[in-house]
């Protein structure tokens, strides 16, 4: 009866990829995505169970989420999947690879050196499953921490720093608190690494406030250089602004809500944003570059939650996290408020 956090389905057919060649493995694969994991963001996937479903289509998989379907995909057996250029003159229907939605076909293994020569990029079934794996935990990260990996977090802290955590736990924070400013943090796919640091800028901040956004804007506030290294592209960091006109009539309709604060704007003005967002990070893609948006702090958490409708992985910043950074700032471009809030 138990409801596991990960579950991975998979049709009767793909069965073989389950204690295959050491690369080939599904579950060595996934322990070391789990590894993975903890080195680069601070928390562990929790344990992933593999199993089989006759109720699933042939080369079918299913990623679940606590007992939930969020992602679906194919691994045909015998196949691997041929993406980029060079195409056309391969065997089969060109579907969507499900994680950066590029075009591919699944082409028959032995084809494999003649996709290659054609310029195409070819990738084993076993490797696009687990990348799919990756996308959806990265997605659903904030999701995946619970109480008692918090828990397990804190007391591996208090072996090396056990000042900074008696300090803040729990005689200024809950644990459940904690757990919500990391969850916050993992949400905007923030490392939470350097617990530390994280932990005394939460403790200063809840001297004063004890409120979420607050608390997870101080904690972002301590590791703005991780963030700032983590958004750079080439050696420079590129930026969208916000025209002054808009910047200002957006810290005019920010609001206080329950789930932190909002943008209380018209229906069609949203619409009207967004669009314009999403045009200006398409433009910039088009170049092959990577931007975040840059605002004032005040409207950085509402401004990313209603982003991230338009644009899910957008990275929003505030002015005072680029503050001090030495890398190249550039401006790529600027969101202007006749395309974004008409009057």
């Amino acid at each position: 009866m138990r409801v596991h956090a990960m579950e991975i389905l998979l049709a009767p057919d793909l069965v073989d990829m389950v204690g295959g060649s050491a690369d080939q493995d599904l579950l060595g694969r996934v322990r070391a995505l789990r590894r993975k994991t903890a080195l680069d963001m601070g928390y562990v996937l929790p344990p992933v169970r593999t199993r089989d479903s006759v109720d699933l289509p042939a080369a079918t998989y299913v990623i679940r989420l606590s007992g939930v379907e969020v992602a679906r995909g194919t691994a045909p057996r015998g196949r691997m999947l041929a993406l980029g250029e060079g195409l056309d003159d391969l065997p089969g229907a060109t579907e969507v690879e499900p994680v950066f939605g590029l075009p591919g076909k699944w082409i028959p293994a032995e084809l494999r050196h003649s996709a290659e020569m054609a310029g195409a990029t070819v990738v084993d079934r076993v490797s696009v499953l687990i990348t799919h794996l990756s996308s959806v935990a990265a997605a659903h990260a904030d999701r995946l921490l619970g109480r008692e990996d918090v828990r397990v977090l804190v007391e591996g802290l208090k072996q090396t720093n056990p000042s900074v955590v008696e300090e803040l736990v729990p005689a200024v924070l809950s644990l459940g608190e904690v757990q919500r400013v990391l969850q916050g943090l993992l949400a905007e796919n923030v490392p939470i690494l350097d617990l530390g640091r994280i932990f005394e800028a939460l403790t200063l901040r809840a001297k004063v406030a004890t409120e979420p956004e607050g608390l997870i804007e101080a904690a972002r506030g301590a590791v703005a250089d991780v963030i700032i290294d983590r958004t750079r592209d080439n050696g420079a960091l590129r930026v969208l602004t916000l025209e002054p006109a808009l910047e200002q009539q957006l810290l005019e309709a920010l609001r206080p809500g329950d789930q932190g604060s909002q943008l209380s704007l018209p229906p069609d003005r949203v619409e009207a944003l967004l669009d314009s967002l999403r045009r200006r990070i398409q433009e910039v893609e088009s170049t092959g570059r990577q931007a975040a948006v840059v605002c004032a702090p005040a409207i950085r958490p509402a401004l990313r939650r209603l982003a991230a409708l338009a644009v899910p992985r957008i990275t929003v910043l505030s002015y005072n996290e680029v503050t001090g950074t030495s890398l190249t700032i550039e401006t790529v471009g600027v969101v202007g408020v006749e395309q974004a809030i008409a009057p």
